[in-house]
């Protein structure tokens, strides 16, 4: 348009002029170059614009995938670990080193990759690009770790294939099927029998631990005829893999089986240790209820009053539940005794008070280990998501800080809040399991 216009504007000099002619010539290529050019400026600037929107994450996706690298690391120290054990067994210390060293490292990047995560979701608002750059790096720390902890697992599978002496380990793997099918039947027992006596969510994951360790030695058992059939036919590298998996099957069957009487011993302990709480709780009651009589004002006595009442009501529930929750049953017992010891604060001074949290925080403390070994296992042997991970990791971290707190009443509180954030990460986990 601009070319035709300075025709038109120069057309009729340049019949008239021969130099006009000159003139529309240069000013018409010179607006041919402009216009080029503008028209080569613009494309560039969409270019690079598509290219931009294209090469800049989507923040779901990024979430996803950082979810994702975290619980795929997490597993695989979980398992590597375990393998760790069992290749220090069979080639020593010095000859497992390597191995030793990628999983502690591979611990040492989870640590960090939890801190990012914790610092992800912490109270203080993160920027878009923020958390971008957060979960962009949980995926490199958490998928660096996996691959070099991967390469070193397979380096050392390579040396068990090499040293590997296939009918002296399908012998040993046989014999910790026989081992693991004999201790069966009283799993089942025991598993009833607690069933029997205790609520659903005080089992947690061991209920079925019984049949799953029955699934995992039929699978190794057919594993291992299987190989037995080949063994003379085939090459030791032939069916040195699939030995690996028949011993990976067995020692995960033995796990679930020792799972199940951890798991009994443990009730046990707290079943032990409501009575000795509740116990405690009729005498904090029995004491409480000289300054409910006699209050220092009215306020203090009514606060007073209804926290008795709290108390003695979950006394009543704790020991005529028929299938309790003795870490839930003592929880709330523990909840119910912080609201009458903070009803009498302003009633009895601050060394008795200290006293009551000394003999609190003991089963406090023996509550938050319970629950975090009982998620923890939950978590090894299951499925759960980077958020229930978090949690657990969180409850840790504050079961760390009350076992070294000096101050009896903030050691009592963390102790409490770590049972709760452990709580929670067993809730998301059979959350996320069932979906």
């Amino acid at each position: 348009m601009l070319i035709m216009a300075a025709l038109t504007q120069f057309g009729l000099h340049a019949i008239a002029d021969p130099d006009a002619v000159v003139g529309v010539s240069i000013a018409a290529i010179t607006l041919g170059i402009l216009f080029v050019s503008a028209l080569s400026a613009g494309f560039v600037v969409l270019v690079r614009r598509g290219r931009a929107a294209r090469l800049t994450p989507d923040p779901g996706e990024l979430f996803r995938r950082a979810n994702i690298a975290l619980v795929r690391l997490d597993d695989a120290v979980a398992a590597d670990a375990d393998e760790l054990s069992f290749a220090v067994a069979q080639f020593g210390e010095p000859r497992a080193a390597g191995f030793a060293a990628a999983v502690e490292a591979a611990r040492a990047d989870l640590a960090n990759a939890f801190a990012l995560k914790h610092q992800l979701d912490g109270a203080m608002p993160n920027t878009p690009a923020q958390v971008r750059e957060l979960n962009a790096s949980i995926i490199r720390t958490c998928e660096s770790a996996t691959t070099r902890l991967s390469a070193e697992r397979s380096a050392f599978d390579s040396l068990r294939r090499l040293e590997r002496n296939a009918a002296h380990d399908l012998a040993a793997a046989r014999e910790l099927i026989d081992r693991s099918r004999s201790r069966l039947p009283d799993s089942v027992v025991l598993t009833e029998s607690l069933r029997a006596r205790f609520a659903p969510s005080a089992l947690g994951q061991t209920a079925d631990n019984a049949t799953e360790a029955t699934r995992l030695l039929e699978t190794a058992e057919r594993g291992a005829a299987d190989v037995a059939g080949h063994l003379d036919e085939a090459g030791v590298s032939a069916v040195s893999a699939s030995i690996t998996d028949i011993e990976r099957a067995a020692r995960h069957a033995a796990q679930l089986l020792d799972e199940i009487e951890r798991q009994a011993s443990a009730l046990q302990a707290a079943g032990a240790r409501l009575d000795e709480t509740a116990t405690g709780a009729r005498r904090a009651v029995a004491a409480a209820k000289h300054v409910r009589d006699d209050p220092p004002d009215p306020q203090s006595g009514a606060a007073i009053l209804a926290a008795v009442a709290a108390v003695e009501r979950s006394v009543a529930d704790a020991v005529s539940s028929g299938r309790a929750d003795p870490d839930v049953a003592i929880s709330r017992l523990d909840a119910a005794l912080a609201e009458l010891d903070t009803a009498l604060a302003s009633a009895r001074n601050q060394q008795q008070r200290l006293s009551n949290a000394k003999q609190a925080l003991e089963g406090a403390l023996f509550t938050a280990r319970s629950q975090i070994e009982a998620t923890r296992a939950y978590l090894s042997t299951r499925r759960g998501g980077a958020d229930a991970r978090r949690r657990l990791d969180e409850a840790e971290r504050l079961l760390a800080i009350a076992e070294a707190e000096s101050d009896p009443v903030v050691a009592l509180d963390t102790a409490r809040s770590s049972a709760t954030h452990s709580r929670d990460a067993d809730a998301l986990a059979r959350y996320d399991q069932s979906n």
